[in-house]
């Protein structure tokens, strides 16, 4: 469950910063351009289809972290136990 809620916390801090960012229009300092021509940028194909990579790469890489966690438990769950080791008690 901790694991969960870290992945929805990762990206909830993704989408807090760009959306902060996109909103104060660091884009317009960059790249020298008035605050309507931002705005019309934003509203274009290519800048969703930036946004959304950088979405999909921030939750590829939670999820491979997450099945990476779990394949150590899934292994452990499927493995045959360890033989119990008998002493010797005469």
């Amino acid at each position: 469950m901790v694991m969960w809620l870290r992945i929805g916390g990762a990206l909830l801090v993704t989408l807090v910063v760009i959306s902060a960012l996109e909103y104060i229009g660091v884009s317009s300092l960059i790249g020298g351009r008035t605050a309507h021509e931002v705005q019309h940028d934003t509203q274009s194909r290519a800048r969703e289809l930036f946004w959304l990579l950088i979405f999909a790469v921030v939750m590829a890489t939670s999820v491979l972290a997450a099945v990476r966690r779990w394949t150590g438990h899934l292994r452990r769950a499927v493995a045959p136990p360890p033989p119990l080791k008998r002493r010797d008690v005469a």
